[in-house]
């Protein structure tokens, strides 16, 4: 008996042994121990914001202006200071307050001027005439008669306050049938010269 009770506790004993050397190389975690455990935040990559390019208004572009050629001075005088006419021009006449168109020909020695219903009489003693030209009446004394070639019939010739550039003169004119004023040589001797070429050269004037 005491054998059997010797063997046993040889067998416990060894048992004993192994298991104290199974435990002995690695602790284990103790059982119901609470155990830490290490909190690792997730990473969040940092998000940075779009950066869009800068946009720059584009710069003003302003239209190109052309320059306009300077005017070209009109030469209304000759280099010794005679007026330059054209064929026509316009004439202020004092005796009907208004512009009239008229012809320039330096080949009529004496200007005329259309008219109708013309009439002569007398005032104190003097001979008048009264005549109607561009649809109106004027009355003016007559300076001499005249008559035109191959007609006896005489022709009254008037002075007419005529405006015309710089010139104002007071200008004989012969009275003939029709309409229409031409300027002649007694208007524009010394004083004028005539550009077939060109009209209206001379400015409005009153």
């Amino acid at each position: 008996m005491k054998k059997i009770v010797t063997g046993f506790c040889v067998l416990l004993l060894v048992g004993c042994a192994q298991q104290k050397s199974i435990q002995e190389p690695g602790k284990q975690p103790e059982v119901g121990k609470e155990v830490e455990v290490p909190v690792v935040e997730p990473s969040i990559p940092e998000v940075k914001p779009e950066v869009k390019p800068e946009i720059k208004p584009l710069p003003e572009v302003k239209p190109v202006s052309e320059k306009k050629p300077k005017p070209v001075p009109v030469v209304t005088k000759t280099k010794d200071g005679k007026l330059i006419l054209g064929a026509q021009e316009w004439v202020w006449f004092d005796e009907v307050q208004t512009h009239v168109k008229v012809k320039i020909n330096t080949n009529s020695k004496v200007s005329t001027i259309g008219t109708s219903d013309v009439e002569n009489f007398e005032r104190d003693g003097k001979s008048w005439v009264k005549f109607t030209s561009g649809g109106k009446s004027i009355e003016r004394p007559v300076v001499r008669w005249t008559k035109s070639n191959g007609d006896d019939n005489k022709q009254a010739v008037v002075k007419l306050r005529t405006k015309l550039g710089e010139l104002n003169e007071q200008t004989e004119f012969i009275l003939i049938k029709g309409s229409g004023v031409t300027l002649g040589e007694n208007f524009t001797r010394d004083v004028a010269v005539r550009d077939a070429k060109r009209n209206y050269v001379q400015p409005k004037v009153k």
